[in-house]
């Protein structure tokens, strides 16, 4: 679609038109405009600003929200916003992930792209594809399919049709052409020497001059006129008798009586001037064909075609021709080079469809061996799929086109029993977690989810239940969108970890600076990615024999910044040196050390403030850098931020002095509800690179904070919106999760890491790590040794719980997931949890007291 239709279209749906919004949309997301694409592919092998990655994903919508919000409501930018998208991808919202794994491909809409995707296959050819194809489908092909008749038969006829055409059609309208140029060339010629004589005419009837000096003068002008190339070609005069007045070749034929003149190269003896006077007498000019002495020459006779024009005041007609030999030699001339010009013409032409035929018959082998290639690959997938431990379906358009054998073992279905449109009421037991699972698949068939991964029960055919973990992912086949299910049976881990004699002592301390070394010394992304997939099992074993949370953390810590470090230094190797010095900046928990294995990204870049004219070259080096690192972390496990705060958006990709006027407009104006979006950026710590960079910030906020005193009363505000999570009768608040009661882990270590963040704004604690700024709140005296130690303990508690409950008991997610079960500990680990939950008010009450 255009982006008139576009417009269009939402103004029909919604009474809006929002060109703006839609020109944004498929804009490319830079400073200079989409010139800026064009210099970065020249330069560099990535573009930072990829118009798919960030206005063509339903991501981009907060920026549209905060690029229009003054000219439209935010409900008006997302019906817009999310009717454009819907329009280009068939009816879904791409996720920037989409167009990571090329599920799909970006579209412009000024082109061609608005243009609906013709079907390849429909679901019953899919379906045969992965059923296999009969062999007499693939072998049987008809003589008229054959390779000669589709390409070489066409381009014979082709340049056949060609010649014939030049030979039949255009030549002889060339021929045609030449000679109408010939006769008006005559006529117009004619017309002029009448005019001469019309003068003379005039002279002698305004008396001036006696008709017989008017006549001979007049005839004396005629005869010195001449044309053509050898300018030999005249003009005669007879009178009506007709008897010749002037002739400048045949001067013996002057005032000679031509009644009895014959063509006397015409054997029916054709009376030339006599049929010159009828002509004149019935019409007044015209033209006649005969013989004639050539030019000047009289032994030679030609044919020739005159053209003679009257002039009735003296009985005179006036003439001249052409030989029709000079016309032939014009158009021989023409048709000779047009000739040399086709047949060079067809030369390449023929040259040019070799070359194709030949091309043509390359690609046809390259096809079938394509699709020899192809069946093989599909067999050697189905070879694949049937030799795993995983259940598998594949869908198109909603409807189960296959399954393979181990899911058909694990249940008891067959292949057409699963095909069966009911078949997901029966796959899925009544238990409470299969609700949130069988609403995800209907909102997923209907395109309006994304691809995800639950704990599910399925019941088998005979009634057995079987834990599973659920993932589907997007595919396209043949232009058709389609899902993988995967079905993975998991066995539930005992809470709390392994319980038994220890085989052997394992030196952990070792181990784990072994992966940080190997992570620094990666040769390639992949290397990197292969160290740090050794970290869950070993985090998984030293939860189990009790390692404590501090330790774990920094842990995870220390091999997240050494992949950025290692990252980093990889995409310098390719991309060259930083034009400036810089830092790159982890944010929240990443800047804390507060990470579990499954954590995003929260990073910036901070670079060296440059001269205004050479800002934004040295900012789209820093995107480019942080658009290859981000993709690297991602792709090694640590997913994008959902808000976008990655060194890879230009929004946080800022010089120093860019950062400074940040923090100046956050630190003035800030109020409860703004500061909820900016804690992240509190919690800040140089990763990679300059650290004075970021010290200098820091010093810059420790400054606003001086000049601002009232910032850290609103921030109080801020901490004390964060309730303890126990109501008034000292019960532990839950949430529902998948139908059970849960507590949010996350939410309750929330209040101590932002009490900690505001004291230590406070007495300029430049430490981003919780345990660290305790330790500095210790040394201010701000708190006392026993509020240190208790207040510890509450924090280690509740990150062991956080890190059993993601490591040990959902380590099959492999994914975030802070809702603890109740149901899942004792009866005696829940009064211990409700009891360390009681003392987070000691924040909250020290908070109210100092601030408020």
């Amino acid at each position: 679609m255009k982006i008139t239709e576009h417009a269009d279209r939402t103004e029909y749906l919604f009474g809006v038109r929002g060109e703006d919004i839609h020109k944004w949309i498929d804009e490319f997301f830079d400073h200079d405009g989409t010139e800026h694409s064009l210099r970065m592919a020249r330069n560099m092998d990535y573009d930072p600003y990829d118009h798919r990655r960030f206005r063509h994903c339903k991501e981009a919508l907060s920026e549209a929200i905060q690029e229009f919000g003054d000219k439209y409501t935010n409900q008006q930018i997302k019906d817009v916003f999310e009717t454009h998208l819907r329009d280009d991808y068939e009816g879904y919202l791409p996720t920037r992930a989409d167009f990571e794994n090329g599920t799909f491909t970006a579209r412009f809409h000024e082109a061609t792209h608005g243009q609906e995707l013709s079907e390849v296959l429909d679901a019953n050819e899919l379906a045969d594809y992965f059923d296999g194809l009969p062999s007499s489908q693939q072998e049987n092909q008809s003589t008229l399919a054959s390779f000669s008749l589709r390409i070489v038969l066409p381009t014979v006829a082709a340049i056949v049709l060609f010649v014939t055409n030049i030979i039949y059609v255009i030549v002889p309208l060339v021929e045609d052409s030449m000679l109408s140029q010939k006769r008006q060339m005559l006529k117009e010629l004619t017309s002029t020497a009448v005019s001469i004589v019309d003068s003379y005419v005039a002279l002698e009837q305004r008396g001036l001059l006696e008709r017989e000096d008017a006549q001979s003068q007049a005839a004396t002008d005629i005869k010195a006129m001449r044309y053509g190339t050898e300018n030999k070609d005249y003009f005669f005069i007879t009178d009506m008798q007709p008897k010749m007045v002037m002739h400048p070749y045949r001067n013996e034929l002057k005032g000679q009586d031509l009644t009895h003149y014959t063509d006397s190269e015409n054997t029916a003896g054709f009376p030339v001037f006599v049929e010159i006077v009828k002509m004149v007498n019935a019409q007044q000019h015209g033209f006649i064909e005969y013989q004639w002495q050539w030019k000047d020459d009289p032994s030679i006779t030609a044919p020739k075609m005159t053209y003679v024009e009257g002039v009735e005041e003296w009985d005179w007609i006036i003439g001249t021709g052409v030989y029709f030999e000079d016309v032939q030699q014009g158009i021989d001339r023409l048709e000779s080079t047009l000739y040399r010009v086709f047949f060079v013409i067809t030369i390449g032409l023929a040259v040019i469809m070799g070359y194709v035929i030949t091309q043509s018959k390359v690609i046809e082998n390259r096809k079938k061996r394509a699709e020899k290639a192809l069946h093989e690959a599909k067999n050697r997938y189905r070879a694949l799929v049937e030799s795993s431990n995983e259940g598998y379906i594949l869908t198109a358009d909603g409807k189960v086109i296959f399954s393979n054998s181990r899911l058909h073992q694990l249940l008891g279905y067959t292949d057409s029993e699963l095909k069966s449109q009911s078949i997901w009421k029966n796959l899925f037991s009544d238990s409470p977690q299969n609700t949130e699972v069988l609403r995800h698949l209907l909102s997923l068939f209907n395109h309006d989810c994304e691809p995800g991964e639950f704990e599910a029960q399925l019941q088998s055919k005979g009634g057995k239940q079987v834990d599973i973990i659920l993932s589907t992912s997007r595919i396209f086949l043949s232009e058709k969108l389609g899902h993988v299910i995967t079905f993975r049976p998991i066995v539930r881990k005992i809470y709390g970890g392994r319980f038994g004699p220890m085989n052997h002592i394992t030196n952990y301390q070792k181990i784990s600076s072994n992966i940080v070394v190997e992570i620094e010394n990666g040769g390639s992304h992949g290397q990197v990615v292969e160290s740090l997939n050794r970290l869950p099992d070993l985090i998984r074993d030293m939860i189990e024999t009790g390692t404590r949370p501090d330790y774990l953390r920094r842990l995870i810590g220390s091999t997240y910044d050494a992949a950025i470090c290692r990252f980093i230094e990889l995409t310098i190797n390719d991309i060259g040196e930083p034009p400036v010095p810089f830092s790159f900046i982890s944010f929240g928990s990443n800047a804390r050390h507060d990470m579990t294995l499954f954590s995003d990204q929260d990073n910036a870049i901070v670079f060296e403030t440059p001269a205004d004219a050479d800002l934004k070259s040295i900012r789209r080096y820093f995107l480019h850098l942080a658009e290859k690192v981000c993709a690297m972390l991602n792709q090694a496990g640590y997913s994008y931020c959902d808000g976008l705060i990655m060194a890879s958006n230009h929004q946080w990709c800022l010089s120093q002095k860019e950062w400074e006027e940040n923090f100046s407009v956050w630190i003035e104006q800030a109020s409860p509800e703004s500061i909820l979006e900016l804690n992240v950026f509190f919690d800040i710590r140089s990763t990679y690179g300059h650290a004075d960079l970021v010290d200098g910030i820091q010093s810059y906020i420790q400054k606003l904070l001086h000049i601002h005193p009232d910032f850290l009363p609103t921030y109080a505000q801020n901490c004390l919106s964060y309730e303890i999570p126990l109501n008034t009768s000292d019960e532990i608040k839950t949430e529902d999760y998948d139908g059970r009661a849960s507590l949010n882990l996350k939410a309750a270590l929330r209040p101590m890491e932002i009490f900690c963040r505001i004291y230590a704004l406070k007495h300029d604690i430049r430490e981003s790590n919780t345990m660290a700024r305790l330790k500095g709140l210790l040394a201010q005296g701000e708190i006392d040794a026993l509020t240190f130690r208790e207040m510890v303990y509450i924090f280690d508690h509740i990150w062991q719980l956080r890190f059993i409950n993601q490591i040990i008991e959902y380590t099959d997610l492999r994914k975030v997931n802070d809702a603890l079960a109740l149901s899942d500990i004792t009866e005696l680990e829940q009064k211990n949890l409700k009891n360390v939950l009681s003392h987070i008010s000691l924040f909250h009450d020290k908070v109210t007291r100092d601030f408020l």
